[in-house]
């Protein structure tokens, strides 16, 4: 790190975190890191597929993932809760930037779901998702 003052107070008692890579200031509390300073900084995102919604397979937008109140196709390759017990059922989508923005105004725009494990790339319609799935009705706390 090239400043060795915080950036909110100037106080020059730091402390830094080696293991995730950010800087702490002992007087006023202050956090903030580098990209330098971050030890996954050079990892390659997560390539996800092709997004459920539009279709974009441009792995630098594709990094959401939805759960869906349907059952999963492929047994134990969707979500679960260990709150509750239900198993690793639950289908699952990924979708762009784009696409969460437009779910999030409340647009449908889900064309497909994850068929098996997410890594494996593979997609099913959304419409072959017929049965629910969803929390136990009990306490989440």
């Amino acid at each position: 790190m090239t400043n060795k003052t915080c950036p909110r107070c100037d106080c020059t008692r730091l402390e830094y975190e080696e293991n995730y890579g950010y800087w702490e200031c002992l007087d006023c509390g202050h956090v903030w890191a580098l990209d330098a300073d971050d030890p996954d900084y050079d990892e390659e995102p997560l390539d996800l597929g092709a997004c459920c919604g539009c279709g974009t397979t441009n792995n630098s937008l594709v990094r959401n993932i939805l759960t869906l109140h349907k059952k999963a196709l492929v047994a134990g390759t969707g979500w679960e809760c260990f709150i509750c017990g239900i198993p690793a059922n639950g289908a699952i989508a990924v979708v762009c930037d784009d696409c969460l923005a437009q779910l999030e105004e409340g647009k449908e725009v889900l064309k497909q779901a994850v068929y098996g494990d997410v890594l494996d790339k593979q997609r099913c319609d959304i419409a072959q998702l017929t049965e629910d799935f969803d929390h136990k009705n009990i306490p989440h706390e």
